[in-house]
């Protein structure tokens, strides 16, 4: 499973982590909406230690051109 960053359920993207700092790498991490499972510890670490930079790559909006501004 890789981590979602959005709830694919609800489309939150607030989490809950039961003992974060003590919790190991294979802890399931929730949705904080609706307590779906979102991915474990160890993948939301190796995600915030990555180097990508496309994750949050979303357009300019309804109805734009995506002209530069």
């Amino acid at each position: 499973m890789n981590f979602q960053l959005v709830c694919i359920e609800c489309d939150s993207i607030g989490v809950v982590i039961d003992d974060g700092e003590l919790a190991p790498p294979s802890a399931i991490v929730k949705c904080s909406h609706c307590s779906a499972a979102r991915g474990t510890l160890g993948e939301l670490r190796s995600l915030a230690l990555s180097d990508r930079r496309d994750l949050f790559d979303v357009g300019l909006g309804i109805g734009t051109t995506g002209a530069a501004i």
